[in-house]
């Protein structure tokens, strides 16, 4: 090998070797290439925990947009239910005052057709059946307490007077009359009893088609259509010419409507 070449070579040689040991003595940390390579990978686990977040937050936020749109929808429901709450209450009253009126225009019919009938009273008895001033004042006074829509105590005054006075002429209006302070206040097992009562011990009452009616009425709010179809009926074809049976046909239009 000449003189020249081997210089050369050694040279080389050498460059190589201090460039190895140099590699080899500096730290990962302090090489460029590494400290880029793990700020990125950071980047990139910090994007991921954003996007994660990210990702929890939306579900979080859809939950809440599910929870809300399920209020809205039982607030909706209850609104509904509120409005027919109402509704139902409008009518139980309409009809309360539409009865008092009625009872006391057939009142002041009786009065006038004969000077000895108490001009108050909501009813009369029959001509072959003399009332007494005692069974004719508890009863009058059990009457106006239900005109001044003093139902808790019109029911204890009808009570009352029912069982001080159980022969009393004037027994089947006040069993009707307590029937409807129970169907005022939407006790409606009880009204439906009282009403049943009435027509099954005085069935012969002239307060027999508004108990027939009165008894369908109540049905129909206990939801049991098929027994407020019968007493309705009832109406129509046993007292057809009666103001009851008017508006049992007009009831029995709204079931067929709400398909009842």
């Amino acid at each position: 090998m000449a003189k020249g070449s081997a210089a050369s070579w050694l040279s080389a040689a050498l460059a190589t070797s201090v460039l190895l040991a140099g590699c080899e003595t500096t730290r990962p940390e302090d090489n460029p290439a590494y400290v880029k390579v793990t700020a990125v990978e950071e980047r990139v686990d910090r994007m991921e925990q954003q996007n994660r977040a990210l990702v929890d937050m939306q579900r979080h936020v859809e939950g809440l947009q599910a929870d809300v749109r399920r209020l809205r929808g039982e607030i909706e429901e209850a609104n509904h239910e509120l409005s027919a709450v109402r509704a139902q209450d409008r009518d139980i009253h309409a009809d309360f005052d539409k009865r008092l009126t009625a009872a006391d225009a057939r009142a002041s019919a009786a009065a006038s057709a004969a000077a000895s009938a108490p001009a108050t009273l909501e009813s009369t008895p029959a001509a072959s059946v003399v009332a007494t001033p005692a069974d004719r004042d508890a009863y009058q006074a059990a009457f106006e307490q239900l005109k001044t829509r003093d139902y808790v105590g019109a029911e204890k005054a009808f009570k009352g007077f029912i069982s001080r006075f159980p022969n009393s002429s004037y027994v089947d209006n006040a069993e009707y009359w307590l029937g409807e302070t129970y169907y005022v206040a939407k006790r409606y097992g009880e009204a439906l009893d009282m009403f049943v009562r009435m027509l099954k011990e005085h069935p012969e009452s002239r307060k027999a088609a508004d108990g027939y009616l009165k008894a369908g009425f109540t049905e129909y709010e206990l939801k049991r259509y098929k027994q407020a179809r019968e007493y309705l009926n009832k109406v129509v074809h046993s007292y057809a010419d009666t103001p009851a049976a008017v508006e049992a046909r007009e009831r029995l239009k709204r079931m067929d409507a709400e398909r009842h």
